[in-house]
């Protein structure tokens, strides 16, 4: 027997038990993408709302979202032209709560659990480095929801992320709208790329409402 036949038939088991064991795994993602993807196609189709893509994140928890949406609820503030939506009380709350509660696990002493500060200096980095990364990402997320603002009218949709970085999109070229399970809907234009708009704002059931109808009406 050759050795390259050996060679062979020593991996098969080895190929088979990979089979065997990362097979259903594999069978099970592909299905879940599958159904993800018609789902899309579904909603696409129908012009309502639906999955934002197939790598979404997971959604709220339950009593973080019940937070999060407090004073969603009635219209949307109003100039002239526009309707505002700007971030909820309750999600300020919760990304504020969420971003002292980080700063104080990372930075006093006692406040979080021995294993959390065992686990920073386990790792093959000064401690400070993870820190910095953890509370910048903290920070971001403060930046992010404080720093949101979307002013539409039956022409445009603008958006502010960040407090800096402002995009205008017209109506007449959305195509679809995607809900990303926590934070943003995603709206998707063409042209003009895509625009996330915040979920927790008042009177966000009155823009879903109308960007549903604008993808009806550009079709």
């Amino acid at each position: 027997m050759s050795q390259s036949l050996e060679l062979v038939l020593r991996y098969v088991p080895v190929v088979l038990g990979l089979v065997i064991v990362l097979g259903p795994i594999a069978w099970f993602h592909w299905r879940t993408a599958f159904r993800r993807y018609r789902l899309i196609q579904k909603h696409r189709t129908e012009g309502s709302i639906g999955p934002a893509g197939f790598l979404q994140g997971a959604d709220l928890p339950k009593q973080y979202d019940a937070l999060a949406r407090l004073g969603t609820k009635g219209d949307a503030p109003r100039t002239l032209d526009d309707r505002i939506l700007r971030p909820s009380p309750g999600v300020r709350l919760l990304v504020a709560g969420i971003a002292l509660a980080i700063t104080g696990f990372l930075f006093l002493p006692g406040f979080g659990s021995e294993g959390f500060d065992a686990a920073l200096r386990e790792l093959p980095v000064p401690p400070i480095v993870p820190q910095l990364l953890l509370f910048l990402a903290a920070l971001n997320g403060v930046f992010y929801i404080f720093g949101f603002e979307a002013r539409y009218n039956r022409d445009i949709l603008v958006t502010t992320r960040m407090f800096l970085s402002r995009r205008e999109y017209r109506w007449k070229n959305l195509e679809w709208i995607g809900d990303d399970g926590a934070y943003d809907l995603v709206l998707r234009f063409t042209p003009g790329g895509k625009a996330k708009v915040l979920k927790h704002c008042r009177g966000i059931e009155e823009f879903k409402l109308f960007a549903q109808e604008q993808v009806r009406k550009a079709r």
